[in-house]
């Protein structure tokens, strides 16, 4: 059975009650047990992670290239401007894609400082954008 990663970063612990008019009201907790349920319908193991802290984030993102076949990463607010997280992906085997629950687009100015080292991005989809993202992962494995 394939493993993947799925990393959530900062804030993102508080879904459901942060901002449910742009990305829904659906907890952490809810979305993962989602992923893993359909993930393993498709054959797939996912493993989740979920921290507020950037260094943590690098570390478990050095590691998975070791022990998983891709890693889907929401990096909350650290995908605008942290370069550790970039540098870490940057250096992966695997295929990584970014997701985002809200259109990441549609405030002007954004900019993901981590997207042009991952494998693609999804966003804007709500939930369903962790869904569309193992459903890519399972092409390109």
């Amino acid at each position: 059975m394939k493993k993947i990663l799925l990393i959530n970063g900062a804030n993102m612990n508080l879904l459901g009650l942060r901002e449910p008019d742009k990305l829904g009201s659906a907890t952490l907790e809810e979305i993962n047990r989602e992923v893993i349920d359909y993930s393993k319908g498709l054959g797939i193991e996912v493993d989740t992670y979920q921290s507020n802290h950037e260094g943590d984030i690098i570390d478990r993102i050095q590691q998975a290239s070791f022990e998983y076949a891709g890693v889907i990463i929401n990096p909350g607010s650290f995908g605008h401007y942290s370069v550790g997280i970039k540098e870490a992906i940057s250096t992966l085997s695997i295929p990584c894609i970014e997701v985002h629950l809200a259109n990441f687009f549609r405030n002007p100015g954004n900019q993901s400082t981590i997207a042009p080292v991952c494998t693609g991005m999804i966003s804007g989809f709500g939930k369903e954008s962790y869904l569309v993202a193992v459903d890519t992962l399972m092409k390109i494995l």
